[in-house]
């Protein structure tokens, strides 16, 4: 998105280099899946790339011959085609099959070390890294020896095709990731048993359509404590419920707010939100398409899919499988299931500081970046410019998107990332 906008905004000529180890341009992780089951979690009225142009991705649609009501939510390959397609009508955009392992920065610009050995020159660079894999919840509890049946990356293709259809799976997490990995897992066929485990035990609740709120919250509604924060949603809540709407309104309502607020919130209330609030938030505002939340609905009533509210405290390796020791919440005894497969779908990693890439590894040991507000990603100034070890920001390197949710919060849908694309590219245009 940023590639393109940077095309469209720059009057005079410019050259723009997009980096992609996996050679998947404009589709990334999300949308480079096959599976139709995968469907977007935001309806296809707000999916355009453009700010100024809501109804593009539509009219791209129309343009296809596939017509759709503004609520519907497609599949995410579809999506990733619409990306691919606009960023190929940009002729300013150079595509490299490559990684950036390293940056060096001086006053004339950016030098960027390459995985296939080359370095290339440039003025500015801008991480578009988006998520990284989930850091492993278990390896304290794992046993090397079943590590052959243990999937520590669930977007790791190789690894989900060993996956027979009668093993049993047990996944370590209940929100997006786990949806998506049982969805893929159901399309290719399997029939076995999966077993869901996270702290709570919540699932993401489904979209609904709904009216626009009757009293809408704007941020002189909301407080700056995670107290009486929640004692506001819930009133607002139930009150909406009251008058026959639906909570959603209120959840939506307060979108337009979430970065204002998160920003303003003094740190040790945003770590209040993280340790006692995160979980409920994320399960109400990011939530589901329909058909998905139904599908899980229907894998539950059939017994084959099951969520359990607990810990796994032991991985251990048995014949040809694991065997996974599972404390349930409110309960002293542990619970043995023995099972073929166990995928963390913990969510991705948040600590990027420890995270095991060379482009980060560079960056954090010289010094160019440090990680964001409570170690979220990394540490931004209000254009995005990328803030160094000793708290300046850099004219010369950029960052968007889920890297710096601890600045943001809200930062990883469409709607958010598409207005940072093009508040950078007009910074940069202009610059």
């Amino acid at each position: 998105m940023l590639a393109v906008r940077l095309a469209r905004q720059s009057s005079a000529p410019v050259d723009i280099f997009l980096f992609d180890r996996n050679k998947a341009f404009g589709r990334g992780v999300a949308y480079a899946t096959e599976i139709d089951r995968h469907l977007l979690n935001v309806p296809a009225a707000s999916m355009s790339a453009h700010a100024e142009e809501p109804a593009h991705f539509l009219g791209w649609l129309r343009g296809k011959g596939r017509e759709v009501e503004d609520g519907a939510f497609l599949p995410r390959g579809l999506y990733g085609t619409y990306l691919r397609d606009i960023l190929g009508r940009s002729p300013d955009v150079s595509t490299v099959s490559a990684d950036v392992q390293g940056v060096q920065v001086d006053g004339k610009g950016v030098a960027l070390s390459l995985s296939d050995g080359r370095a290339l020159e440039v003025d500015r660079a801008i991480l578009c890294l988006g998520n990284f894999p989930p850091a492993s919840p278990m390896d304290e509890h794992l046993d090397e020896s079943s590590v052959d049946h243990y999937v520590a990356d669930p977007w790791h293709a190789g690894r989900l095709s060993e996956i027979e259809p009668s093993d049993t799976v047990v996944l370590i997490g209940t929100s997006l990731t786990m949806v998506d990995i049982v969805l893929e897992l159901v399309a290719k066929g399997h029939r076995g048993r999966l077993v869901a485990v996270s702290r709570r035990g919540l699932l993401p609740a489904a979209h609904r359509k709904a009216q626009p709120a009757r009293s809408p919250l704007t941020l002189d509604h909301l407080p700056n404590d995670m107290a009486n924060l929640v004692h506001v949603l819930r009133r607002a809540a139930e009150e909406e419920k009251r008058r026959g709407g639906d909570w959603r309104t209120v959840v939506d309502s307060l979108r337009p707010h979430t970065q204002a607020l998160w920003r303003r919130l003094p740190i040790a209330e945003r770590r209040r939100f993280m340790r006692h609030v995160r979980p409920y938030w994320e399960i109400h505002r990011h939530r589901l398409a329909p058909e998905v939340a139904e599908e899980l609905a229907s894998l539950q009533r059939d017994g084959r899919l099951e969520i359990v509210a607990g810990w796994v405290r032991e991985i251990a390796a048995r014949q040809n499988g694991v065997r996974v020791g599972i404390a349930r919440r409110r309960s002293v005894a542990q619970e043995i299931v023995d099972s073929d497969w166990v995928i963390n779908c913990s969510g991705p990693a948040l600590d990027y500081s420890r995270i095991d890439d060379p482009l980060l590894v560079s960056l954090f040991a010289d010094g160019l970046v440090r990680p964001g507000p409570l170690r979220l990603g990394l540490d931004v100034d209000d254009d995005y410019r990328l803030i160094d070890r000793m708290g300046i920001a850099s004219p010369q390197l950029f960052a968007l998107g889920p890297m710096i949710r601890g600045v943001l919060w809200e930062t990883t849908a469409v709607p958010d990332i598409r207005r940072q694309c093009d508040a950078l590219a007009k910074l940069l245009a202009a610059s």
